[in-house]
């Protein structure tokens, strides 16, 4: 069996942006494919590792508005219904309801795999497949609970989780900046993210406030489709070099890491 480049685990237009030594990276894993889970039975079957609410920045939601033709529309209706019901969608991206994360954080040891309610909003369950997968996040993307390469390969993708967390970062912080967000609403935006703990409030309900919500959104609470959309642009309209500077140090510090960590699949 061929090894396969690391740039074809990627939504696609990764491949602009990021460096080319680490979109060649040869990466061949044979033991954990998500057709054949091989936790189950430990994992229920049509559960698997999808009990779990990934987050999707905004310019990944744009490209799947912009890929509706092979989205499954079960995928963009559930967008549609996050939308209308204020599910805490940002415009930083989509993140888990606060009562989501906290009872995942607290409990995930024990139900992971196993717990109907945390089955991914985006798993069709009519297809038993995952209905983002063109365009998944970094955690659903270097998630695999065994490898081929054992402990090193699972420190591989650990590193990779890193370095696309921080990409997937930077590119959310660009687009907001570029759409006339300041640094204080990004920082109020990332306070969604992995919660361990919440309000009364936000433990009752998965809903934001109508106030909240609109001052969240800076003025584009009324039409958040195409808001994605914009971030999408934004981020497509990147080169490399581009890239390299809004990583910066870290993330010059990261792709090292990425390379050195990459070198286990020569």
């Amino acid at each position: 069996m061929k090894s396969i480049a690391f740039q074809h685990f990627l939504p696609a237009f990764y491949r602009q942006i990021l460096p080319k030594d680490i979109l060649q990276i040869p990466i061949l894993e044979t033991k954990a494919t998500c057709d054949q889970c091989i936790e189950v039975p430990k994992y229920k079957e049509h559960l698997k590792c999808c009990t779990f609410h990934p987050f999707l920045p905004n310019y990944l939601i744009g490209q799947i508005l912009q890929d509706e033709q092979k989205t499954s529309s079960f995928v963009t209706e559930t967008l549609q219904h996050k939308i209308s019901k204020r599910q805490y969608v940002l415009p930083l991206g989509v993140v888990a309801p606060v009562r989501y994360q906290v009872e995942f954080n607290k409990m995930k040891s024990k139900y992971f795999g196993r717990k109907e309610e945390w089955l991914c909003p985006y798993y069709d369950r009519d297809q038993d497949r995952c209905g983002i997968w063109r365009n998944r996040g970094s955690v659903c993307t270097t998630f695999y609970c065994k490898s081929s390469k054992g402990a090193t390969g699972k420190k591989f993708w650990k590193v990779a989780l890193d370095y696309l967390s921080y990409v997937e970062m930077v590119l959310c912080e660009e687009a907001l900046v570029q759409l006339d967000f300041s640094p204080r609403q990004l920082s109020d935006m990332l306070g969604y993210i992995n919660r361990f703990d919440g309000k009364a409030a936000e433990l009752k309900t998965d809903s934001l406030p109508l106030r909240l919500a609109r001052e969240l959104w800076n003025g584009y609470f009324d039409d958040q489709p195409a808001f994605f959309m914009k971030s999408l642009e934004v981020v497509k309209s990147f080169d490399k070099r581009q890239m390299e500077e809004a990583m910066g140090d870290l993330g010059y510090n990261l792709t090292a890491q990425m390379m050195k960590a990459g070198e286990i699949w020569d």
